[in-house]
């Protein structure tokens, strides 16, 4: 694989991720979150928080402190 193949490649995954991320948050604004649970939450690579969570979407809904 050539310097240029690669990056066409890392371009075009980047693209699908943010598409992917955009198309996810588009179904977490419609959904009714009618089932929470409460569990840990990570908002980030290493770091975490307890929360009540969507069980469709995954959303945050509130944090517990």
């Amino acid at each position: 694989m050539t310097n240029k193949e690669i990056q066409q490649e890392c371009e075009l995954m980047f693209k699908q991720i943010k598409d992917a991320e955009n198309r996810i948050k588009e179904l977490r604004a419609i959904c009714k979150h009618e089932h929470t649970h409460r569990g840990l939450y990570s908002w980030r690579v290493g770091s975490y928080e307890e929360g009540e969570i969507c069980d469709y979407c995954g959303k945050l809904i509130s944090d517990y402190y």
